[in-house]
């Protein structure tokens, strides 16, 4: 991941309820296991390597924050859990182990997390966060997002 895409990621998950955090997990796994792909066929096992390992650890994330209250949910973690075992092949053996077909499983995952998170009205996980504003500066092409330094001296982690 670039510097710019960590930042985009740090700011939207800063902002995100949790069906939209679901999403972005999804995004950032999807990524990875592309990238990962993509490192395998330039032959750069280290990149690879990394690739896998960083779908992994958001894989787990993802598992992590999973709720096992229904069968939709237990299809849904058998899913997960073949994911991370494909991926856990693909680091011992050293090749994409039925990466694509794992891609096509989190694709068609997250076009369901993007119906369920267009009818989530919970508010933003994060408290005391610094406030978003988009749009007022601009570059050639491209709308720049800054945040508030001044906005609330009380931000963070509150006891």
């Amino acid at each position: 991941m670039t510097k710019e895409q960590i930042s985009s990621y740090t700011m939207r998950i800063s902002q995100a309820n949790t069906a939209q955090l679901a999403l972005i997990l999804y995004e950032i796994i999807i990524g990875s296991v592309e990238d990962a792909l993509f490192n395998f066929e330039k032959n750069d096992m280290d990149s690879f390597e990394h690739d896998v390992v960083q779908a992994q650890n958001f894989l787990q994330e993802l598992i992590s924050m999973s709720r096992m209250d229904s069968k939709t949910a237990a299809d849904t973690m058998s899913i997960y859990l073949f994911v991370d075992h494909e991926l856990l092949m693909s680091l011992v053996k050293k090749q994409p182990v039925n990466l694509t077909e794992c891609l096509g499983y989190l694709k068609s995952l997250q076009k369901s997390f993007v119906t369920i998170a267009e009818t989530d009205t919970d508010g933003p996980l994060m408290e005391n966060t610094q406030q978003v504003y988009a749009g007022l500066t601009y570059g050639k092409g491209y709308l720049n997002e800054s945040m508030d330094p001044m906005g609330n001296p009380n931000r963070g982690f509150q006891a």
